[in-house]
């Protein structure tokens, strides 16, 4: 299938669709269980390494701002770098909530999706999915982020240290907005750049 149903021109994103509907021929549509534990499986066997560059090419993802209930990509320097055993140069967020900070910067709590292993990733995934706004993944498809189940993962060992607050004068970079369409690729992705630590130290905070 030479289709591109990735909402992008990311040629990453183009070459692993592929490879999926050549390895599951019958398959009708993605994001669905059985789609996940494929792309769970197959991306980080096939794609251990992945430049930032080859994720902010197209430029329709650029975005100035974020909303609630999308997919985000964005450089950022941590404010208390110092202080934090761990942290994650290049987020991938769903944003939650903003509020303003004393000094009147604007912060956006958001769950970012690196700090969690592959299968913990598809599980939390799964359950923000339940969430969405339409069921045709489009342009228009966010995740309506209903406070209780948020409250629930916030205060889950095997969700909260995933919740961060990432203040605006620290991001470094335009943000790059994920295509519903794509999620569920850029989910496996190996795009963490974790400063004083590793992946998988990361997934073991709690």
């Amino acid at each position: 299938m030479d289709q591109n149903k990735t909402g992008t021109e990311l040629e990453i994103l183009k070459n692993i669709e592929q490879a999926f509907y050549r390895n599951n021929p019958n398959a009708k549509k993605r994001l669905t269980k059985k789609s996940l534990d494929w792309f769970r499986k197959y991306i980080p066997r096939s794609y251990n390494r992945v430049r930032k560059p080859q994720m902010v090419r197209d430029r329709d993802m650029w975005k100035d701002k974020i909303r609630p209930g999308g997919m985000y990509l964005f450089e950022y320097d941590a404010k208390h770098k110092d202080k934090l055993p761990i942290w994650d140069a290049f987020p991938l967020v769903f944003p939650i909530s903003e509020y303003k900070a004393k000094d009147g910067m604007t912060i956006i709590v958001g769950l970012n999706m690196h700090y969690l292993s592959p299968q913990m990733r598809q599980i939390a995934f799964l359950a923000l999915l339940k969430m969405k706004t339409n069921d045709r993944y489009n342009k228009q498809t966010r995740l309506k982020l209903e406070w209780d189940v948020l409250k629930a993962m916030s205060e889950s060992k095997f969700f909260k240290h995933a919740i961060h607050a990432y203040r605006m004068d620290h991001v470094r970079s335009t943000f790059i907005e994920m295509p519903p369409q794509s999620w569920e690729m850029v989910l496996f992705l190996p795009l963490g750049r974790w400063q004083k630590g590793t992946s998988k130290e990361a997934y073991r905070l709690k």
